[in-house]
């Protein structure tokens, strides 16, 4: 048979390919999962240090209120602009003559940050990989707080908890918070937040059983500066978290208006 060239290149090329292709020898093999079971060794053993090097918030933890070595220090009084002053001015007038302004949570709506984490309630913390997960028996909400070092979302949905990123500085967990677009309580008196309000919670372990949130609040429409909140929090590992389910026995009047009151009915 006479071999042109453009056969003798497709039987070159067919050749090469197999070699390509042929099987791995022992060593090439022993060689290959040794590479692959030290790749995953190490990411186990990244993930154990990481668990490791956290600290122990098990348990679920309730405020304090009240007076005790634990209870609230004595709050900061926030520097409102002249548009929240006034608000607040009508506010406490209302208050004065006993006609009580509404509040959304009569509806059952949360209270959405920061004031979620102010609740008579229970709350638990979950840590896994790249994330802190804040669970709340009040409302029965959940905070996904991000570690695995992304950012906040360019165009952030308004949400009642807003997007949480957060890092660890030791063993206090510094939380960022934005995309607080839902109008609910900005935690002094009854005013409410503005649409730009940023909140950054430092939370640490003060005591064995007992955790501190620090946090600043910054609201450009609120606020002339920067406002301070400290909480602090005590351990009971022997309970457990309830269901809450804020319309069952809701008992909250409603008048002919659709005003909602917060005193409930008898």
């Amino acid at each position: 048979m006479r071999f042109s060239l453009s056969m003798f290149v497709t039987i070159l090329v067919a050749l090469s390919v197999f070699a390509g292709t042929a099987p791995l020898s022992q060593g090439q093999a022993a060689n290959s999962s040794a590479n692959a079971s030290g790749s995953e060794a190490a990411a186990k053993s990244t993930v154990e240090a990481s668990s490791r090097s956290l600290p122990d918030w098990s348990g679920l933890w309730t405020i304090n209120f009240g007076a005790g070595p634990t209870a609230p220090r004595a709050a900061e009084e926030p520097v409102l602009t002249p548009k929240w002053a006034a608000e607040l001015k009508t506010l406490r007038e209302a208050e004065a003559k006993n006609d009580e302004p509404p509040t959304e949570s009569a509806n059952c709506l949360p209270p959405g940050m920061p004031m979620i984490m102010f609740q008579p309630y229970d709350i638990e913390f979950l840590f896994t990989p790249g994330r802190v997960t804040i669970i709340q028996e009040a409302y029965m909400q959940v905070r996904r707080v991000f570690t695995d070092g992304r950012g906040h979302p360019a165009d952030l949905d308004p949400t009642f908890n807003g997007h949480s990123i957060g890092h660890w500085e030791g063993d206090t967990l510094v939380i960022d918070t934005a995309g607080l677009g839902h109008t609910t309580p900005l935690g002094f008196d009854r005013l409410q937040h503005g649409p730009r309000l940023h909140v950054v919670e430092r939370i640490r372990l003060t005591a064995p059983d007992t955790l501190e949130d620090r946090m600043t609040l910054t609201d450009p429409d609120a606020l002339e500066q920067p406002w301070h909140m400290v909480r602090t929090f005590t351990r009971h590992r022997d309970l457990d978290m309830m269901e809450y389910i804020c319309e069952e026995n809701n008992r909250n009047p409603i008048d002919h208006t659709g005003h909602v009151s917060t005193i409930l009915r008898k």
